[in-house]
């Protein structure tokens, strides 16, 4: 579907999914920053350890709950998978 918008130009209505929670959206901030600097392996990406969020939350200086760091992890847990098939 992607493919077809990139070639068309038209908007196609049914990759339009909806908006993304702000309430959360800090969370997935951190993850995206944190994803960009993680450390590849002879397989590909590791996952993000809770060393590097302490670290990352400690030169940023950004607040971040205990559910926060756990949900992190998940997201992170989620992207292992698919990126590991």
């Amino acid at each position: 579907m992607e493919q077809v918008q990139r070639q068309t130009g038209l908007e196609l209505k049914e990759l339009d999914g909806p908006d993304f929670p702000t309430l959360v959206s800090h969370i997935w901030s951190a993850f995206i920053s944190l994803s960009n600097s993680r450390i590849g392996g002879f397989n590909g990406p590791n996952p993000i350890s809770y060393d590097t969020i302490k670290a990352w939350k400690e030169l940023t200086e950004t607040p971040l709950s205990a559910w926060e760091v756990e949900a992190i992890i998940e997201i992170d847990s989620v992207y292992m998978r698919v990126n590991n098939g």
